[in-house]
């Protein structure tokens, strides 16, 4: 990653290695001026942040940007931060903005389904299909059971689908997601129940609970 590797410093005169400090220590480290905290920071969070923003834009190279974008910002606001409060759902309330604003931008509904984008990592099962090779009859329910799942997810409104994603995607607490989303823990619960029941309701032919 072009980010990282600008990035890279020497920490060899630190009392505690920078892999052994919290995020928040590290924004300290970063807000006194040691540019090297950040090197870490993107080596313990740049894959989960750029699937973050490619559950929003559904185009890698465009999440690769965003993600790499959000790093930037975080930089950019390393004096503004809070460090009483938990990094993690700060970073991604960035990168969800920025995913917002480039939707916004091209003003286009996503090309590919979240059915598609699980697909895309299913390229050796892909593969053992190619070459004959048998899948179990429980493997190919479960298969569609979960194509299914990812039809009904698509046709959520995209606030609905954001909060699954962070739920259950990217296994979030509701405390955390409510930080990112600006609302708060109970909101955030109660609107899970409500979409969870929607998709209940939706995936009800398949007689398997979500």
């Amino acid at each position: 990653m072009t980010l990282l590797r600008a990035l890279e410093r020497s920490v060899s005169g630190m009392a505690t290695p920078l892999g052994d400090c919290t995020d928040e220590q590290l924004m300290r480290l970063l807000r006194d001026g040691a540019d090297s905290a950040l090197t870490e920071l993107v080596e313990r969070y740049q894959n989960d942040v750029f699937r973050f923003c490619l559950h929003y834009v559904r185009h890698i190279e465009v999440a690769k940007e965003l993600a790499q974008e959000t790093f930037l910002r975080v930089y950019a606001a390393r004096s503004r931060f809070d460090t009483a409060r938990l990094l993690k759902p700060w970073m991604l309330c960035i990168a969800r903005n920025l995913c917002l604003n480039e939707l916004k931008r091209v003003k286009i509904a996503p090309m590919d389904s979240l059915e598609q984008l699980a697909a895309s990592g299913s390229q050796g099962q892909r593969s053992a299909m190619s070459e004959g090779t048998a899948i179990p009859s429980d493997e190919l329910m479960a298969r569609e059971r979960r194509a299914a799942l990812m039809r009904a997810l698509d046709h959520l409104p995209v606030d609905a689908r954001e909060l699954v994603t962070m739920r259950f995607f990217e296994h979030m607490p509701a405390r955390e997601i409510a930080a990112v989303v600006d609302s708060t823990e109970g909101a955030v619960r109660t609107r899970l129940y409500r979409v969870l029941r929607e998709l209940r309701e939706q995936c009800a032919p398949l007689k398997e609970d979500l």
